[in-house]
């Protein structure tokens, strides 16, 4: 299963409510679905980690990442993260808003779409957002 597709993605707060400054998500994420290395070309992102553990990569940075961890990810910066704990819940903010309709173009689990297929319309659909792909993801 791809890691976009095996976590659950929620939009709390989309762009079209806050004049493109800013959105706001919810994810659930578990462990062996974590996104890809990836960096924003028009975005800053904002994670804090709600419940659970992960460890973060940030420009080659490993950090850990404890229940209540803050940590801001700058346009340009590559990253990406491993699940260390059963699950964990993380709340996401990007500024300026818009990469939320790449999340929803994404799909959710449960999406009937073959592996090969979905990791050509995760590469398509991230670069129509700004976001390009640079490696796998999982442990950083």
């Amino acid at each position: 299963m791809n890691a976009m597709l095996a976590n659950e993605w929620t939009v709390l707060v989309a762009g079209e409510h806050t004049a493109g400054q800013f959105a706001i998500v919810e994810a659930r994420v578990r462990p062996g679905s974590e996104p890809p290395r990836h960096m924003h070309s028009r975005e800053d992102e904002f994670i804090c980690v709600l419940e659970g553990r992960v460890t973060f990569d940030r420009d080659g940075e490993r950090l850990d990442g404890p229940s209540g961890t803050w940590l801001y990810l700058p346009r340009g910066c590559e990253h990406t993260f491993a699940v260390e704990s059963v699950e964990a819940r993380l709340l996401v903010m990007f500024s300026p808003a818009g990469l939320e309709g790449c999340l929803r173009e994404s799909g959710q689990p449960g999406d009937p779409v073959a592996e090969d297929e979905v990791i050509e319309r995760l590469v398509a659909t991230a670069a129509r957002y700004g976001v390009a792909i640079t490696g796998p993801g999982g442990k950083p």
